[in-house]
């Protein structure tokens, strides 16, 4: 049985776990992987059409910015200043880009958060950090709405090899710990089993779950308390593959016959 076809029957047919459990290991570290695949290739597509969402957003706000150029560790701007771009409220606070290298501003207001450029510092202030970055340590450059738009062309295609490749290290480490966490679970009715055979049935219950995570966020509803949904599924079929595991009789070797 090819790794596909386990890939569309397991869900469905207990009777693989009983099939794959006197594998090779070599085989269920492959399977492990195109379980890897799968959830990747899931998160890095959802990942990569929220940042074109957050592109499109930002694609009409990108001529507001004003031209900035560094030059000898002094700023200075093509707008009138001071110049206050408010970007956003959250619980109150106002998340904002100040532009003045006048001196009318000394600082933040007290609500307010975000990035503050001045003549030769720029500020920035979060809920509990805020820092003062001297523009001497930053190299002569201009920033401008074109500028800023070339950045995120090459960002954008840059950013599915990044995104993949982190994804593909993520879920190698996060499958593989469930995956020997679920040999617990096979272990309350599977005690016959070795412990590679364990790991193989925990690796093929993880199935389900992983297409259905994969599938979570292109559904037109939200799931709630998936992870629960996610290991009960984990679990179930890691006990019940065992259980179906251990019942199967190992197939008698063949014997030659006598003359």
């Amino acid at each position: 049985m090819s790794h596909l076809e386990a890939l569309s029957r397991v869900s469905f047919d207990l009777g693989v776990f009983a099939r794959v459990a006197r594998q090779r290991l070599r085989r269920t570290f492959v399977y492990l992987a195109l379980l890897v695949l799968v959830a990747s290739a899931s998160s890095t597509t959802w990942v990569m059409l929220k940042l074109r969402e957050g592109v499109r957003w930002l694609e009409p706000h990108l001529d507001e910015i004003p031209t900035i150029t560094i030059r000898n560790g002094v700023a200075s701007a093509d707008v009138e200043q001071p110049w206050v771009k408010v970007l956003g409220e959250e619980n109150g606070k106002k998340w904002v880009a100040i532009i003045d290298t006048t001196g009318t501003l000394e600082g933040f207001k007290p609500d307010e958060y975000g990035v503050f450029l001045k003549r030769t510092e720029l500020l920035t202030k979060q809920e509990n950090d805020e820092r003062i970055i001297p523009l001497s340590r930053i190299p002569d450059t201009k920033i401008g709405p074109d500028i800023v738009r070339e950045w995120i062309r090459e960002g954008m295609r840059r950013a599915p090899f990044y995104v993949g490749a982190f994804m593909l290290i993520w879920y190698l480490f996060a499958k593989t710990m469930t995956a020997l966490l679920l040999v617990l679970a096979g272990l309350t009715t599977g005690r016959s089993l070795r412990f590679g055979q364990l790991f193989t049935v925990a690796v093929y219950a993880l199935t389900p779950a992983v297409i259905l995570d994969a599938a979570s966020p292109f559904l037109p509803f939200h799931i709630p308390a998936f992870w629960l949904v996610y290991w009960g599924l984990a679990i179930t079929y890691a006990i019940v593959g065992a259980r179906r595991a251990a019942e199967t009789p190992t197939e008698p070797p063949a014997t030659s016959a006598t003359l």
